[in-house]
């Protein structure tokens, strides 16, 4: 047994969850009752997505030693990923108080209040966890997090630096043997800018390619491949490259998410050029084309779903859009690209929903259809930077608990001024936000008809 032990944590070490958890159950059938192996089996489970066996691996350790604080804190994270909040919140208060000199499960716990919507009690949280380890990446990646989703963008920009130290960011950390800039003149030096985690991170803030390009730089882009054509229409660029390209030499570069910090933004400074990206006049003469079997509708944009991470909450079904559909006059025009998308084969009855996604082969040609629309419904996703940067009135849906860039209560958007939001009032509830878009679709409706 205890070679399988063995064996399975060397697997779960390496990233190989599957063969770490038949080492594990091997173990667990000469030794059922065995708290260790429960735990990390259930940490194997985790790893493999199977959050709820994971919950029940857990809870069988529990039952047999309940005052190992990992197992606690394990627990919470996979009742974490099930949106089980409270639960998760109440595990990570039991690990913190078991594993007592360790700041993991406060600045886990961190995470499931500002989830439930308890803001102050989430920064609280992280600065405890800051206090026991001040070198704990994770515990200042939440309170950036946090900070920034309530405006105090002064010291969550400082906190947002600490996304490279953490194992698990989700981007590389790239050019670090190149200086990075401090924001002083640049007097003609070639400097890169780069892109960094999702596609809407990447559009929301190139903004600050021109400010950068006011100091006297000469401004690189370096970006995903999607992007590429999009983000050569950006005022002040020189040139833009995809991620894996040779790229010609700069003095210094700066990621993208960095340059808020450097510029020293605040709410009342956000740069508030618009529109900041266009289609390009190819892609313009395309989708007028295309979009001239449409003449005398209002035209509405739909997204109804996201990829799950980092947030699966964010989605809805296309079905609960249903409502929309009773707006005369309006035809519906997906912009709904893989995940979910098999959705707009079976519209909600009664909704002229047009699928033109097929003639999409980059972020270029979404900016050229959504310029030809005449509004966009979304959820939090790529599309809604998209519409905002291209200057398009956006109705964003967001859940319970927003993404920091969204801040808290508003209904509008200091990053996007044509945006309105619509912020669900209960966790996983799209009916009032549904019913109040509704209204005011209709409103747009009559004051936006077409005559031909």
């Amino acid at each position: 047994m205890q070679q399988l032990f063995r064996d399975g944590s060397t697997f779960l070490q390496a990233g190989k969850p599957q063969e770490a958890l038949a080492r594990f159950q091997a173990a667990l059938d000469l030794d059922p009752s065995n708290a260790i192996l429960h735990l990390h089996a259930g940490a194997a489970l985790h790893d493999l997505g199977r959050y709820a066996e994971a919950v029940a691996s857990y809870r069988k350790a529990l039952g047999s030693a309940p005052d190992i604080g990992e197992t606690h804190n394990n627990l919470g994270n996979s009742l974490l990923a099930l949106g089980r909040f409270a639960e998760a919140a109440d595990c990570f208060s039991r690990a913190a108080a078991i594993l007592t000199t360790s700041a993991v499960p406060l600045a886990a716990r961190a995470t499931a209040l500002q989830a439930l919507g308890k803001i102050s009690a989430a920064e609280a949280e992280c600065r405890k966890a800051i206090l026991l380890d001040p070198a704990f990446a994770a515990a200042h990646w939440n309170l950036a997090l946090n900070l920034l989703l309530q405006g105090q963008y002064v010291e969550g920009w400082q906190e947002y630096e600490w996304r490279w130290r953490k194992p698990d960011f989700t981007s590389p950390c790239r050019h670090t043997d190149i200086p990075l800039w401090d924001g002083s003149l640049l007097e003609g030096k070639i400097i890169l800018l780069h892109a960094e985690q999702g596609f809407g991170d990447a559009i929301q803030f190139v903004r600050y390619a021109p400010l950068v390009a006011e100091r006297g730089g000469t401004v690189i882009i370096e970006c995903h491949p999607q992007l590429v054509r999009l983000f050569q229409t950006v005022p002040g660029v020189w040139h833009v490259v995809p991620f894996g390209a040779a790229l010609p030499p700069f003095s210094c570069q700066a990621p993208l998410l960095t340059l808020p910090g450097i510029f020293g933004t605040t709410l009342k400074n956000i740069p508030s050029m618009y529109p900041y990206l266009w289609a390009t006049t190819e892609q313009r003469l395309k989708w007028s084309a295309l979009m001239s079997a449409y003449p005398a509708d209002i035209r509405v944009g739909l997204v109804w779903v996201g990829k799950s991470f980092p947030d699966p909450l964010r989605s809805c079904r296309l079905a609960e859009l249903a409502p929309l559909a009773s707006i005369n006059n309006v035809t519906f025009f997906s912009l709904q690209l893989e995940d979910g998308a098999q959705q707009g084969n079976s519209p909600p009855s009664g909704m002229d929903l047009a699928d033109l996604t097929g003639q999409i082969d980059d972020f270029a040609d979404t900016a050229a259809l959504i310029e030809q629309l005449d509004l966009v419904i979304t959820i939090d996703t790529a599309v809604a930077h998209l519409a905002g940067a291209i200057g398009k009135k956006v109705y964003l849906m967001l859940p319970f608990a927003p993404d920091w860039r969204w801040l808290l209560e508003r209904n509008d958007s200091p990053w996007y001024p044509l945006t309105r939001i619509f912020r669900q009032k209960q966790p996983g509830d799209w009916g009032n936000v549904i019913t109040s878009m509704q209204s005011a679709l209709e409103t747009f409706s009559r004051s936006n008809k077409k005559i031909l």
